[in-house]
């Protein structure tokens, strides 16, 4: 579901709270991750049996992987929730977050070409309660 279309069915103060709660289970799951390759080294020993020292190079390899995708994810979504949540203020009337979508469209033809799905979006949006309308990037 694009974040337009997230934002039309919960509305923008729903969205918005919702993203806060993924971008941080992404970030304990980072730290989680840390905390995993840290443990796995530390008891690495090249030592022991082959299958022992399989299985810890693969927990800090699978751990540091998780932990930078975790990461990224992690900053993906607070970057568009605070991008989004700067413009979502009308500048008539001053309420946040009181918003409704009436048009929606890609920010760049070429972004959409290659990933319809992450392609950023630009939302004409309508103050619920004076009707003053901006556009959302």
């Amino acid at each position: 579901m694009s974040t337009a279309e997230s934002i039309g069915k919960l509305g923008f103060r729903r969205w918005y709270e919702r993203q806060l709660i993924e971008g941080h289970v992404y970030l304990v799951t980072c730290f989680l991750c840390m905390i995993l390759v840290a443990a796995s080294l530390e008891d690495l020993n090249f030592r022991e049996s082959a299958p022992r020292v399989a299985l810890m190079m693969g927990l800090c390899l699978g751990g540091g992987w998780l932990g930078i995708f975790s990461w990224s994810r992690y900053r993906g979504i607070m970057m568009r929730a605070e991008r989004l949540g700067d413009q979502s203020t009308c500048t008539s009337c001053g309420v946040y977050g009181s918003i409704q979508i009436t048009a929606t469209g890609p920010a760049s033809p070429l972004d959409f070409a290659r990933d319809p799905a992450q392609a950023e979006m630009w939302m004409r949006v309508r103050c619920r309660k004076c009707g003053h309308q901006w556009t959302m990037e």
